[in-house]
């Protein structure tokens, strides 16, 4: 798929991986919709996009609210005239599972997946009504593949995103949509915050820690080629090791 032309939708474009991506699609030649709750930042991404001499605009997208999603597809269609590419990442981390008065784990699902089949599942519903197909790259994480103590709703609702996402694949022969995850380890966004900053110095130092331009290069080639059939889930891990499965 050559995206010159294409219009995208990018949940979290705001910072970290989102805003790569969404710098990454400008350089070649995409129109972007930049949704995420984090105003601020969302403007810095479009201003990043203009000084890149290329269009993006910013919706404020509470990916929780199925209002809030719907406003930022339409604004890809509105805005830009189409839809051929949602990127679905937005999330969060971090939860107290044990806690005696705590919903941050109810928080975890509904941002890391139910707020992602709900964005899948309306982009779905625009590129099946224009006819011309589209690629839709869900975010998982290497944890979703496994458990881990420290996390264990955070897996859980990445593991739900990775089989959610692989059980699509029968989109693409049946309205020729592509619905694709990827499985990052540990990177260096604002979610890796909690390591502190001398941990986080270290990691730096020793390639411990992937930068979210390495996912951005994924997410491209997970859009850009299209011939694999069906879902393709890909696992980048440190040292720029990566494993694709089919």
């Amino acid at each position: 798929m050559d995206i010159s032309g294409k219009v995208a939708v990018v949940s979290g474009g705001g910072s970290g991986i989102g805003r790569a991506v969404v710098l990454a699609m400008i350089d070649r030649g995409a129109r972007v919709v930049v949704a995420d709750i984090d105003e601020d930042g969302g403007r810095q991404t479009v201003a990043m996009a203009a000084e890149k001499g290329s269009a993006a605009v910013l919706t404020r997208c509470d990916v929780t609210r199925t209002a809030d999603l719907e406003a930022a597809f339409a604004c890809a269609v509105n805005q830009f005239g189409r839809l051929d590419i949602a990127f679905n990442n937005a999330g969060i981390g971090g939860e107290d599972l044990f806690a005696d008065d705590s919903g941050d784990w109810k928080r975890v699902i509904e941002i890391d997946l139910t707020a992602v089949i709900d964005a899948t599942r309306i982009a779905v519903r625009e590129m099946k009504r224009a006819g011309r197909g589209g690629v839709i790259v869900n975010t998982a994480s290497l944890i979703g593949l496994g458990p881990m103590a420290a996390a264990p709703v955070y897996a859980a609702a990445k593991a739900g995103v990775v089989n959610f996402s692989r059980s699509l694949a029968f989109l693409a022969k049946e309205a020729n949509i592509r619905v694709n995850t990827i499985c990052p380890e540990l990177v260096d966004t604002r979610m890796a915050l909690g390591f502190g900053e001398e941990r986080l110095k270290e990691l730096r130092q020793t390639g411990g820690i992937l930068k979210p331009e390495d996912i951005a290069a994924d997410v491209m080639e997970l859009i850009e080629d299209d011939s694999r059939a069906g879902a393709v889930m890909k696992v980048t891990v440190r040292g720029g090791r990566e494993y694709v499965f089919a």
